[in-house]
């Protein structure tokens, strides 16, 4: 195989293209197909991305409606038809949900040339399954009957497809890989450097860390705080009642160059998120950068988070701020916090870095291809 195609919307954001790249490094010619013009949902910012060919990597922007929609976006017909034909891709990945407008249509625009596809899933509680109504379910399936392979984010959403169709061939392989620095930079500070990123929403369990820190008002810790989002105030409010707030930095959200300069003055990176019949944590790639700057991790047993961990870091139940005291605790004692820090890199360079997630595709690829 020389040519590949990938489409996503993810691929809008510069920083998450290091699979792309790593894949031309090795021998392949690969085009990443995004929409034109896309609203990021975090920072609400509209991106506009043009074309460009680095590292042997054609960025190729496409005019599509509802742009900052993931559901909804669909590309425009004729250029989507255009790319296909003139690119001559050998497999295309279109790293959407399998009920989403973007997904339906580039496996069908696929099959009338006859170009196998791979499509990308991340949904893994069935309540929360992208696309409604009674054909559904029908739609799900006919899709997953006309593509080659699956790449799904975690064993939740694999086990979903499988449920589905358990002919098709299914692999575990994060989307997005981490980059992974020569070496990791830790920032003199004083104290225990705890760190959360994340939307500040209920199911995020921000509050749930905030009660187990009063937990440990006799230990030398801060707490930095990334994230935005309606609890904001709740959670400041909170923090002040359990007479926190003095040791809480509230940073905001942060793009993404921002947040590569919060690595370096963190000790522990804490995911205390929880799980319903609606959601659970799809990717925990947050947790994976952090691994890979050598940051000591904690997280609940919520959807993809404890798949990312591993042996590399402590994993506690969700809502349960005594337990969640006691790994904190464990990693108030530097040479377990550093002998775990430097298991996590090695996770993450194993397992989650832009190089090891490219040659789990090549070999996932050449596996359905033959």
């Amino acid at each position: 195989m020389h040519r590949v195609l990938l489409i996503s919307h993810r691929y809008v954001a510069k920083d998450s293209r290091g699979k792309a790249r790593a894949l031309a490094a090795r021998g392949l010619e690969v085009t990443v197909a995004v929409p034109q013009r896309w609203r990021e949902r975090i920072l609400g910012r509209v991106v506009e991305t043009s074309w460009e060919r680095q590292g042997g990597v054609e960025i190729f922007p496409v005019q599509a409606t509802n742009p900052g929609d993931a559901t909804r976006y669909r590309f425009a017909t004729r250029v989507l038809a255009s790319l296909l034909r003139d690119k001559r891709p050998e497999l295309i990945q279109v790293e959407e949900e399998i009920g989403t407008a973007a997904a339906r249509q580039v496996v069908a625009a696929a099959g009338r040339v006859g170009i196998p596809v791979v499509v990308g899933v991340q949904d893994n509680v069935q309540a929360r399954r992208t696309g409604s109504g009674p054909f559904a379910g029908w739609r799900r399936r006919r899709l997953l009957r006309a593509v080659r392979g699956v790449v799904a984010a975690s064993e939740g959403a694999a086990g979903l497809v499988r449920a589905e169709n358990d002919a098709l061939p299914v692999v575990v392989i994060p989307h997005v890989g981490v980059p992974v620095p020569p070496t990791a930079e830790h920032a003199a500070h004083e104290g225990l450097a705890l760190g959360f990123v994340g939307r500040l929403v209920r199911r995020k369990g921000l509050d749930t860390l905030l009660e187990a820190l009063t937990r440990h008002r006799e230990l030398h810790w801060s707490l930095t705080v990334v994230g935005d989002g309606p609890e904001r105030v709740a959670l400041e409010s909170l923090a002040s009642a359990r007479r926190l707030a003095a040791r809480v930095r509230w940073a905001g959200a942060l793009a993404p160059a921002e947040l590569a300069r919060i690595w370096p003055t963190l000790d522990v990176l804490i995911q205390p998120s929880r799980s319903s019949a609606e959601w659970a944590e799809p990717t925990g790639h947050t947790l994976a950068e952090a691994m890979a700057h050598e940051i000591a991790v904690i997280g609940t047993s919520s959807g993809a988070t404890a798949e990312v961990i591993g042996d590399a870091g402590l994993v506690v139940p969700p809502d349960d701020p005594d337990q969640l005291a006691q790994a904190i605790g464990v990693f108030a004692d530097p040479d377990h916090r550093r002998s775990y820090a430097e298991a996590a890199r090695a996770r993450a360079l194993a397992a989650f870095s832009d190089e090891a997630v490219a040659e789990r595709n090549l070999q996932f690829w050449g596996e359905i291809l033959k």
